[in-house]
């Protein structure tokens, strides 16, 4: 009975597969998954009861048995250790097998029924007259197999009730043979049996989804069979493209890689995403890397900025962020405005691509407020230092801030001009004005020589001047100082109609990044009529985007006619008055309403004070807007300027007379034009510049009949029509047309001039000048900013 394990073995193998060949699989990785239990090999017949005879020394039921099987299968291949058995039992060693007679001995005499008997029937059986047994008799057999507790009977039974689903008869029979099997073919037999019975549980659990029984079976499983078997199952229905069942099968089993590769092929990104980042493993980070990359991509190309940043510290975490994955938390990080994470971002990525310009400039945009860090960067990466400088003048230029310019180091500007060298200078100015006979008539003559350069980026310059004043004098009949005059009083007049005088002025002007500031002192006249004064201004400038905004303090002479410039003496030389200080402010703001469309508001508000004069206040106002013409025109223009403009201006008192009181300047009740203007500029940087500028406009003013002695009680009767100012209200045409201009004669000279004329109601005037510089260095061009009328000083602007 020895041999009889291996015959059951044999005989119920083919059985066991053809119950649970669905299951017969076993799985390692996705691309080895088709690992199947090899079958028997066809025509190979149920040897059982042929082992049987065998070991019981049945020598007559072996010989008919073998005969048997040998004329049903005549293909079978015959073991050869089924042909040594024969011939052990059959005495002959020697001969074959195949040639035994088929007479063969009975024995002497018959053998009394053993307990065993049934069983040794039983296995004697075909394997199609065992399986056709009823579950009764399997039943009855079992409780005999387990009163003879031998592993061969246990054995036949377990592969029998298998074979007739009574997994419980099965389940005890191969536990029972387990318990004391020796041979390695038996304890096969064993393992192959419990198999077959986990096999077909598993199939049925799975036939009815009871993922419950299923997770029992695997508990209690500790041979790994049964998670080789769902394994198995999961993989094909991976090949049916069941994606759901097969996941739930390898998470069930914790087979990772297949849950894995099951969610990517089914398109659940977030459940692969998921599982690759619960899993401490090289491949799996990997894989959680590349989804974090992916999914920081994703985020940022939806705007969802905050996901996009939590992806890459996520994926900082597991690897180091390529650059682009860095300048991509750093654009995210931007765009929630978090300019510090941004700023880190950008900074690491340029110091590993020090001459990325992208990441460069957008380092200088978001730390444009801020000063201290863009320094600390300019200094640590040249193209920030760069990005600065291109920044600058790329602002600077359309701004006409061409010292700034020039001292970051545009080339079209430090070629053009040195602006910080030693410059000298000499010019001449003349300016007349023409009003009502006598003192109403104006002319000043001014020549001056000045020194200037820069110092840590302020621009200098002081200036001498000495200065011609003409003045009409009064016709008999006018009104003049303390009374009028009349050949009793004056025949001829001889007071003061004009004088000699010297000052001294300084100036400087600083330009940065959006931002201009000019000063300028002056004190001079020092032997006029009135003590001395010192005057100047203080004035501001402001670029943003679309707007420019300008402000000035100032304080200066009224310089309308002698009386109000300088002060003037009587007829006798014996009093004087005059000299009026205007001190107020202005201010300017100019607006980009669309590509070379432009509109600008200035405002005036200021007092006038004077030795002798009555005090007044004034307030003016203009409007206008402008178009561009340029382009349309010509190549060689800056720009071409052209648009209405409407101003208005007014006074809280006339003082325009020469009596005690007065001051002698234009103050009207108002004056209000309505009209047009233009104005041009050629390039810049050329070694010749024009600029041109003409208004045209309606005008109407009004005069009050003010009093002629404001300070004083000359008239006892302040109705009478000599006590007062002549009344004056008319409407005429007003306008000016200035053109000024430079031209470089060598590198180092300059000459420049400019010549005006004006006119309103009862007003003309005239003003012309010349200048020649000289200033070390070299240059082949001309900038606007040093044409004469553009200094803030003459301008009333920092711009």
């Amino acid at each position: 009975m020895s041999n009889l394990n291996n015959v059951l073995y044999l005989s119920v193998a083919t059985a066991l597969l053809m119950s649970v060949d669905v299951l017969a699989q076993t799985s390692t990785t996705y691309q080895e998954k088709e690992l199947n239990i090899a079958p028997l090999a066809s025509q190979q017949p149920d040897t059982t009861g042929l082992w049987y005879h065998i070991n019981e020394k049945q020598i007559r039921l072996a010989n008919e048995e073998f005969y048997r099987l040998k004329a049903e299968y005549p293909r079978w291949e015959i073991p050869d250790e089924v042909i040594t058995a024969l011939e052990r039992i059959n005495g002959k060693t020697n001969q074959n097998v195949q040639s035994v007679p088929s007479q063969v001995e009975k024995p002497a005499q018959e053998v009394q029924p053993k307990p065993e008997a049934p069983l040794e029937a039983f296995a004697a059986l075909t394997p199609k007259a065992r399986a056709a047994a009823s579950t009764t008799k399997v039943k009855q057999l079992a409780t005999l197999s387990n009163a003879m507790n031998r592993t061969d009977f246990y054995l036949l039974i377990g592969w029998t009730a298998l074979d007739k689903n009574m997994l419980d008869v099965a389940q005890q029979q191969f536990e029972q043979a387990k318990g004391i099997a020796t041979l390695d073919s038996q304890k096969q037999s064993v393992e192959q049996g419990l198999n077959g019975v986990k096999g077909v549980k598993v199939q049925q659990a799975l036939s009815l989804n009871d993922f419950e029984k299923l997770q029992q079976y695997l508990n209690n499983d500790s041979s790994g069979y049964v998670a080789q078997l769902l394994q198995g199952k999961a993989w094909n229905y991976y090949d049916a493209q069941q994606f759901e069942l097969a996941a739930m099968l390898f998470a069930l089993i914790g087979d990772n890689e297949g849950q894995y590769v099951t969610f990517v092929a089914s398109n659940k990104v977030d459940e692969a995403f998921t599982l690759a980042c619960s899993i401490n493993s090289e491949i799996f980070l990997r894989r959680c890397a590349d989804a974090l990359a992916e999914r920081q991509v994703r985020f940022y190309e939806v705007q969802a900025y905050s996901k996009s940043i939590d992806a890459a510290l996520q994926l900082e975490k597991i690897r180091v962020l390529t650059l682009e994955e860095r300048a991509l938390l750093g654009w995210a990080s931007k765009e929630r405005g978090d300019v510090a994470a941004a700023t880190s971002a950008f900074e690491e990525v340029l110091s590993n691509t020090p001459q990325n310009e992208v990441i460069a400039n957008e380092l200088v945009t978001l730390n444009r407020d801020d000063s201290a860090t863009l320094g600390r960067l300019a200094l640590k990466y040249p193209q920030i230092k760069r990005q600065l400088q291109q920044q600058t003048v790329q602002n600077a230029w359309p701004r006409k801030q061409f010292l700034y310019a020039y001292l970051n180091e545009d080339e079209r500007v430090t070629t053009a001009q040195t602006k910080d060298a030693f410059t000298a200078l000499y010019g001449v100015n003349v300016r007349q004005r023409s009003g009502q006979d006598g003192l109403g008539n104006f002319d000043v003559v001014s020549q001056y020589v000045g020194i200037g350069s820069t110092y840590d980026k302020w621009l200098w310059q002081v200036t001498f001047d000495y200065k011609q004043f003409y003045s009409g004098t009064p016709s008999q009949g006018d009104w003049f100082a303390g009374g009028q005059l009349d050949d009793a009083v004056s025949a001829p007049f001889e007071g003061i109609s004009g004088f000699e005088d010297t000052g001294v002025r300084g100036e400087v002007l600083y330009q940065a990044d959006a931002f201009n500031f000019y000063a300028n002192l002056e004190y001079g006249m020092f032997s006029q009529p009135v003590d001395a004064e010192v005057t100047g201004q203080l004035s501001a400038t402001g670029f943003f985007t679309d707007m420019t905004v300008a402000a000035t303090l100032f304080r200066q002479a009224k310089e309308d006619s002698l009386l109000s410039q300088t002060g003037t003496f009587n007829s006798n030389h014996q009093q004087p008055w005059g000299y009026v200080i205007e001190e107020g402010a202005r201010l300017l703001a100019a607006y980009v309403v669309a590509p070379k469309w432009s509109a600008a508001t200035t405002a005036q508000l200021s007092t006038l004070k004077g030795d002798r004069v009555d005090d007044n206040n004034a307030f003016s106002l203009r409007f206008d807007i402008s178009y561009d013409v340029a382009e349309d025109v010509s190549s060689y223009l800056d720009y071409w300027r052209v648009g209405p403009f409407v101003s208005y201006n007014s006074y809280d008192k006339n003082l325009s007379g020469f009596t005690y009181g007065n001051g002698g300047y234009f103050s009207p009740d108002y004056f209000v034009s309505v009209g047009g203007y233009s104005e041009l500029l050629t390039l810049e940087t050329l070694n010749w510049q024009l600029k041109l500028r003409s208004a045209l406009a309606l005008s109407r003013v009004k005069q009050q009949n003010e009093l002629r002695f404001p300070l004083s009680d000359f008239f006892d009767d302040p109705d009478d029509a000599l006590a007062r100012l002549d009344y004056d209200r008319s409407t005429g045409l007003s306008g000016n047309i200035m053109a000024e201009g430079q031209y470089r004669i060598t590198d180092k000279w300059i000459v420049a001039g400019y010549i005006g004329k004006a006119f309103a109601v009862e007003y003309q005037a005239f003003e012309a000048g010349i200048q020649i510089r000289w200033r070390q260095g070299k240059g082949t061009g001309v900038t606007s900013d040093e044409l004469i009328l553009s200094s803030p000083r003459r301008s009333g602007f920092a711009l």
